[in-house]
């Protein structure tokens, strides 16, 4: 039983060295959030491959990104 219990905390504080539930939460945030958003937005299309260069996006870089685009379709006008 106490193996077991050792076990579960090394694994405990691998996940918590690592970072690993963040890295999930973030994923899943992304997943949920950011590309329909962008979709409903039309700013990105269906079949558009959104670059992901391994850093979290946060807020300020997802407003640079809409106000990017949107100045794009805009300018057409």
């Amino acid at each position: 039983m106490e193996a077991r219990s050792s076990r579960e905390l090394k694994a405990r504080n691998y996940l918590e060295k690592h970072r690993i539930m963040e890295l999930l939460t973030y994923l899943t945030s992304a997943l949920l959030f950011f590309r329909p958003a962008l979709k409903t937005l039309g700013l990105c299309t269906a079949d558009e491959v959104l670059k992901d260069d391994g850093h979290g996006v946060t807020f300020e870089t997802f407003r640079n990104e809409v106000n990017k685009r949107t100045q794009e379709i805009w300018s057409a006008f």
